[in-house]
């Protein structure tokens, strides 16, 4: 790999960690202990027993698949409330998840891809209590599993067990969180970000516009939804996906250019950080990714409904059930 492109890499990698808090990637690791067809349907016979294979085998599409052992997961959340003052010092429990992203790191092929999750998603919410207990779980978006618990780590854990459920039980690893205040800043540290508007935003320009986007307009940009041509968060996430792309390409000239800048902008961006991994877990993380492969960024499918008071995302079942065995999974030969 030469430089250029390695570059490119470490530039990917530390804009998954800055840049969640408006739109960036993430990752999963699991053993699956459902098993399903196409369909949904567990077959009859015990998988651990079919065939010699090994626990955790998976029956689906007629086929058996064996886990991918080789993975490291991450869930990155960009938490939507601005905070100032003394609140910046105790995030309010009322807070909930702006974007969701799964990076899916594996060791095996030295590859990595990115599943970019619907805050709107329909899914189980477990509500714990203050010891972080798990008393009942209700029928909710997604971005709502963050208000439950009594701090940062348990409101983070509590949106981790959300996640896992709606991936039919995969085990994420690690959690990190960021305010969206963070995309303002990093966006800055490399002199702003050009895109194309994609729709006609007041504060910004009209559909077509080339604009390059400085602090709040950045954070704006990836943010917005309400008062829009198209107000659904998937369109939302298509903005953020198409300010990531432009993001990389600016900050990887940026960390070619001036690794002191970038550094500056590490140190600026902690302070809006929440994590169970330790700084030397994240350090060897970034130095893995920064000689992988990045493979791309995925979505589950489904259909968007306006609900009594919100936007709701209903998973196709079938499609995430093939994305939850591609992504965890091959096919036994």
């Amino acid at each position: 790999m030469n430089m250029r492109n390695k570059s490119r890499q470490r530039a990917i990698v530390l804009s998954v960690f800055i840049f969640v808090a408006a739109a960036v990637m993430m990752f999963v690791f699991g053993l699956i202990e459902h098993t399903f067809d196409k369909t949904g349907n567990v077959p009859a016979e015990d998988p651990s027993a079919a065939a010699g294979l090994s626990e955790g085998t998976l029956f689906y599409n007629n086929s058996w698949y064996v886990p991918r052992e080789q993975l490291e997961t991450l869930l990155i959340l960009g938490i939507d409330k601005r905070l100032e003052g003394p609140e910046a010092e105790n995030r309010s429990d009322s807070e909930q998840v702006d974007f969701l992203a799964l990076l899916v790191l594996d060791e095996e092929t030295e590859s990595f891809r990115i599943l970019h999750l619907n805050r709107d998603t329909i899914a189980d919410i477990p509500m714990s209590d203050a010891a972080g207990i798990v008393t009942g779980t209700f029928r909710g978006q997604l971005a709502l599993a963050h208000a439950y618990g009594s701090h940062d780590g348990s409101r983070c854990r509590n949106t981790v067990r959300a996640v896992e459920e709606l991936l039919y039980g995969s085990e994420i690893d690690h959690y990190l969180s960021l305010t969206m205040d963070a995309v303002a800043v990093l966006n800055d540290s490399i002199g702003g970000v050009v895109v194309t508007l994609p729709t006609d935003m007041d504060d910004l320009g009209k559909r077509g516009d080339v604009v390059e986007l400085t602090g709040e307009q950045a954070l704006y940009y990836v943010r917005e939804r309400s008062g829009l041509e198209d107000s659904s968060n998937l369109m939302r996430m298509e903005r953020q996906q198409q300010y990531i792309g432009s993001l990389l390409d600016a900050f990887s000239e940026t960390t070619e250019n001036n690794k002191e800048n970038t550094l500056e902008t590490l140190i600026r961006i902690n302070e809006f950080v929440v994590s169970d991994c330790t700084a030397e877990q994240l350090s060897a993380l970034v130095e893995k990714l920064g000689g992988y492969k990045f493979d791309g960024i995925l979505t589950l499918s489904g259909k968007a409904v306006e609900g009594k008071e919100f936007m709701e995302f209903y998973i196709d079942e079938t499609a995430a059930r093939k994305t939850v065995v591609d992504l965890f999974y091959y096919l036994c030969e």
